[in-house]
């Protein structure tokens, strides 16, 4: 009894055993990996600044009227081009010069109003005369928009039909549809623009000024000459930076002098060419103290702007020389420029007001 009471318990110690060789050891709990699978964030990084270069250019039309009233109509174009010359940035203006009259019917300076369309306003008078009752300066900035995208070749070749008396972009719809003025001395002026150019090249954004500056002056025939009417205008294109710093510069002048007799009789000047245009004609070399042509002074002028502000233009001290108002203590100025400067200095800071 006892033996089988034995085998017995040995037969049940054994089960023991195997159930407990059986039991698995429980698992550790898995811990993720927090940083398994995602992605590490990336540390900021400036964004990049990429510079492109860009043409600047100045352009100018000009004629005049002689019948019965002494007149100079001048357009301005001043364009920015991009490196695949399309139009980025454009400001066109136009001065309507008139000479005033006494209520003699002499010709006179007194009266004269010297500005331009664009600063007429609603002074200049279009709405009425409008099919689409738009002043002059609205359709001027509605040309300017459509423009913008386009190059010169394409603006300067769009079809124009003859209007009431007018060459007007009738069937390009998109421009007619706010501009319906002639606009074929806004096409040869940017045309002509290619021909006065400079590049520049920046990476940050910029704007796009014009400034005008005429004057005008009457000198009365004498027994042994005849008079003159000057409408002369200077006038410079400017790219700016946001900070007001001048980035690039043009420059050009008119002398479109009307011829007056004692009779009161007008002639007109067959060469309408801005100095810029003339080049070696314009003459200047001969009496430059540097042998320098308006053109390369001018250019000079220009090349001197960049880096400045209207604050730095308006410090330059300006000197009497041979009868001429000067840089004379402005070294870097004028040892390139040595021509009378104060009305392209004027025509500047306009311009840079004007910049948008």
């Amino acid at each position: 009894m006892k033996k089988l009471l034995a085998m017995l318990l040995a037969l049940v110690m054994v089960l023991s055993f195997a159930a407990c060789g059986q039991e698995e050891t429980p698992n550790e709990p898995e811990v993720e990996n927090p940083s398994e699978g995602e992605e590490t964030p990336e540390e900021p990084t400036e964004p990049e600044v990429t510079e492109a270069t860009y043409t600047l250019g100045l352009g100018t039309v000009v004629s005049q009227t002689v019948e019965g009233k002494a007149q100079v109509d001048a357009t301005f174009a001043s364009v920015v081009l991009d490196a695949e010359g399309v139009i980025v940035a454009i400001d066109l203006d136009v001065a309507q010069s008139k000479c005033p009259t006494t209520d003699a019917g002499a010709y006179t300076a007194e009266g004269f109003d010297n500005r331009t369309k664009t600063e007429k306003g609603p002074d200049y008078g279009m709405t009425v005369a409008s099919p689409i009752g738009a002043e002059w300066d609205a359709q001027m900035a509605a040309f300017e928009a459509w423009a913008i995208g386009k190059t010169i070749d394409y603006v300067a070749g769009v079809e124009l039909v003859e209007h009431n008396g007018h060459n007007v972009a009738m069937n390009e719809t998109d421009l007619y549809a706010g501009c319906t003025m002639d606009i074929t001395a806004f096409q040869a002026a940017l045309a002509d623009a290619v021909n006065s150019t400079v590049e520049f090249t920046t990476a940050e954004s910029f704007k796009l000024g014009l400034g005008v500056v005429t004057s005008c002056s009457v000198a009365d025939a004498t027994a042994d000459a005849d008079g003159s009417i000057q409408m002369y205008s200077d006038y410079a294109a400017v790219v700016v930076a946001e900070d007001g710093t001048i980035i690039a510069a043009r420059l050009d002048a008119i002398q479109p002098k009307i011829g007056l007799a004692a009779d009161g009789t007008l002639t007109g000047k067959e060469d309408l060419r801005s100095k810029y245009q003339l080049k070696e004609a314009y003459g200047m070399t001969v009496a430059s103290p540097i042998a320098a042509e308006w053109y390369t002074q001018a250019d000079a002028y220009c090349a001197y702007l960049a880096g400045k502000t209207v604050a730095d233009l308006e410090a330059i001290e300006l000197v009497e020389h041979n009868g001429h108002l000067v840089a004379l203590n402005e070294a870097d100025l004028y040892a390139g420029c040595t021509m009378q400067v104060n009305s392209y200095i004027e025509a500047t800071v306009k311009a840079v007001g004007y910049a948008d």
